[in-house]
C-alpha cells in the first residue's frame, strides 16, 4: 500500500507548477488541430589509450520522444499520445547494450458530456523495440517486441480541469498481455499462463500467449512547456482486474522533465517505475548469491542527461 501511495502523491506533487504556458503548435487553419512535442538526444563518449587501470572504450547515446496531437471541434476531440525510448552503449568492434527501450502510444475520444466531462474511448499499447538481456548473460532475451506487449482498451469519462491535465476513469476496460515468444511463453513470464504437464513431462496443454484482463482502469495525464524553457510530461496508470482485489493494482508512473540551456541545447531526467502483480522479480534476499522467485516489486528506471533538442 506504501509503493501505491507513493506513486499517487508524487504525481500530485509535479502537476502543482503554475500555468503560465506557452502555446501549443497550431497545424489547421481553424485551429482543430494543435500539437506539442519534444525529441531529445543525448551523448556520452570515452575513450582510452595506453591505460594502466584499464577501461572500455565506448559511446552512449540516449533518444527521448514525447509528442501530443489533438483534435478538438464542437463536442468532439481526440487526443494522440506517443512516447519513445531508447538508449545503447556502444563499445569497440560495435557490440552494444542496450540502457532504454520503451514504446508507448495511447489515444483517446472525447464526446463532450459539459464543460470539463467528456464521455471518452481509450486505446493504448506498450511494449519495446529491441530484445532486452539481464546482463552480463547476452545471449537469453528477457524481452523483446511484443514480448511483452499490453493493449488496453476501455470505456468511460474523462475529467479536463484545464488544457495541460487529464484524469481518465474507465470503469469497463480490458487489459491484454501478449508474450510473442514460446520460450518467454513457456516459462510463465509477464503473468501468462505456462504450460500443463503429465507424469510423464509430456505436455497436456501448451502456454497460452495471451492473457486477458477485465477490470477498471484510471490514468492521469500532464504535459506543458513553460516560458522558462521548463517542459514536464508526466502520467499515471492504475490498473485493477475484476478477478483481483479491488486495491492489487498495476501501477506505471513515467515522468519527463526538459530545461532549455540555449536554444538547441537542454538537461533532461527522466524516471519510470512501474508495479504490476504479474511480474515476480527475481532477488538475492539472504545473501548467498542466489536469486530467489520473491514476486512483484517496485521497479524503477532513471536517467539524467544534457543533450541536443528539438521542440515540435
Amino acid at each position: 500500500m506504501k509503493i501505491k501511495c507513493i506513486f499517487i502523491i508524487g504525481f500530485f506533487l509535479l502537476v502543482e507548477l503554475p500555468l503560465t504556458a506557452q502555446t501549443e503548435r497550431i497545424l489547421s487553419p481553424d485551429s482543430t488541430w494543435k500539437s506539442l512535442g519534444i525529441i531529445t538526444l543525448n551523448v556520452g563518449q570515452t575513450s582510452f589509450t595506453n591505460w594502466a587501470a584499464g577501461g572500455d572504450n565506448q559511446l552512449n547515446l540516449n533518444s527521448i520522444s514525447h509528442f501530443r496531437l489533438r483534435y478538438n471541434k464542437g463536442k468532439r476531440s481526440w487526443e494522440n499520445l506517443i512516447e519513445l525510448k531508447f538508449g545503447s552503449l556502444i563499445f569497440d568492434n560495435f557490440v552494444t547494450k542496450k540502457t532504454d527501450d520503451i514504446l508507448n502510444f495511447a489515444s483517446k475520444f472525447g464526446f463532450k458530456a459539459s464543460p470539463k466531462w467528456n464521455y471518452s474511448y481509450y486505446l493504448s499499447f506498450n511494449s519495446q523495440l529491441a530484445r532486452g538481456y539481464n546482463y552480463p548473460n547476452d545471449s537469453v532475451p528477457v524481452s523483446m517486441f511484443m514480448a511483452p506487449g499490453y493493449f488496453i482498451a476501455g470505456l468511460g469519462f474523462d475529467y479536463l480541469p484545464n488544457s495541460s491535465l487529464s484524469f481518465l476513469f474507465s470503469p469497463i476496460t480490458n487489459k491484454l498481455t501478449i508474450v510473442n515468444d514460446p520460450r518467454l511463453a513457456d516459462l510463465g513470464s509477464y503473468g501468462i499462463e505456462k504450460p500443463s504437464y503429465n507424469s510423464a513431462g509430456q505436455i497436456i496443454s501448451p502456454s497460452n500467449k495471451f492473457k486477458n484482463e477485465p477490470g477498471a482502469f484510471i490514468k492521469a495525464n500532464y504535459q506543458q512547456e513553460f516560458k522558462n524553457g521548463l517542459t514536464l510530461s508526466s502520467k499515471v496508470e492504475l490498473f485493477s482486474a475484476f478477478s483481483q482485489k479491488p486495491l492489487k493494482l498495476d501501477i506505471n508512473w513515467s515522468s519527463f522533465v526538459s530545461y532549455k540551456i540555449s536554444r538547441i541545447v537542454r538537461a533532461t531526467f527522466s524516471l519510470d517505475l512501474i508495479y504490476d502483480e504479474d511480474i515476480s522479480i527475481l532477488v538475492d534476499t539472504n545473501g548467498d548469491g542466489l536469486k530467489e522467485n520473491v514476486g512483484p516489486r517496485l521497479q524503477a528506471k532513471q536517467s539524467l542527461g544534457l543533450g541536443l533538442a528539438l521542440v515540435l
